[in-house]
């Protein structure tokens, strides 16, 4: 770690605390952002604000970007001004975001012509769990490229497992976001059948949390649709939930793999969407699904 500075593109949601855990145990962190809260944020932990991402590229020794869909990775990496020719050889390109396998074996094919290993990484457990470093990490790279990883991985992650080359990792994300995306929709589902039969929602709640029902999303989610967290600040959007429910929909397509439940749930990512909802907590699908069927979960809320 000493002397080993780390470049960040994507200081959003999910890299501003990434970022802040790698402060912590001591790496050197340079980034850039437009952002002014998350500029005051990350310097005043000590990071180094540069104003370009090609300047980032060239002060790093390694890359980490954490950015939201396939079209940002095409601009930063391969763009009119991207920064895979401004890497030196010999560097490493380290990528938490969640987007398509073909993409990131496409910046990985570029990157290996120039003597740059490309570590697929993509993260899951959100903000709390990368400021902790107790993310998930599935790791896509070569054996060599995994090893040179691990050190500044395990800083991230309590869990961080190697699933193949580069893009399995963002194929077991994939599903991952498969299951989480249409569990959503079917608690939803759920709790408006309870609900309209006049069920006591908090008893149901723990009553299936000892239950073969139970899942991680059902503890997570319940509450805060019963408590009404509507009002805490958005740390995963509805509408990148429906991206990657996309992602998911484009790889059956190109597996010839069909996904009728994640297909259907998908459109209720995209009617939300259109109703204005794709700013809310991506758990708020439910809270909708729920009102399809006349029932209100939580705190009675009008769609104006």
């Amino acid at each position: 770690m000493a002397g080993e500075r780390i470049g960040l593109i994507g200081a959003g949601a999910m890299g501003r605390p990434v970022a802040r855990r790698l402060l912590s145990v001591g790496y050197d962190v340079c980034f850039t952002s437009g952002k002014r809260s998350t500029i005051s944020d990350l310097e005043s932990a000590g990071a180094s604000l540069l104003p370009t991402p090609l300047l980032v590229a060239d002060q790093c020794d390694t890359l980490a970007t954490c950015l939201p869909s396939d079209s940002e990775l095409f601009q930063v990496f391969l763009g009119p001004d991207g920064v895979i020719e401004h890497l030196e050889p010999g560097s490493m390109i380290v990528d938490l975001s969640s987007a398509s396998p073909m993409m990131i074996q496409r910046i990985g094919d570029e990157a290996r012509a120039r003597d740059i290993t490309v570590i697929d990484a993509p993260v899951s457990g959100g903000i709390h769990n990368a400021e902790q470093g107790t993310l998930t990490i599935t790791v896509g790279s070569s054996e060599e490229g995994f090893e040179r990883a691990q050190p500044l991985l395990e800083t991230l992650g309590s869990n961080v497992v190697h699933v193949g080359g580069v893009g399995m990792g963002k194929i077991f994300k994939t599903v991952n976001n498969i299951l989480t995306g249409t569990q959503m929709v079917l608690i939803g589902e759920a709790l408006a059948l309870a609900a309209n039969a006049g069920a006591d929602l908090e008893t149901l709640y723990k009553t299936i949390g000892t239950s073969s029902g139970n899942s991680n999303a059902w503890q997570d989610i319940v509450p805060k649709l019963l408590q009404d967290d509507s009002d805490k600040h958005v740390d995963f959007r509805l509408d990148m939930m429906r991206k990657d429910l996309n992602l998911a929909g484009a790889l059956g397509d190109d597996l010839e793999t069909p996904l009728p439940l994640s297909t259907l749930a998908q459109q209720f990512y995209t009617g939300a969407s259109a109703r204005g909802y794709g700013g809310r907590h991506a758990w708020e699908i439910a809270r909708l699904a729920a009102r399809t069927s006349g029932a209100e979960i939580g705190p009675h809320e009008s769609d104006d």
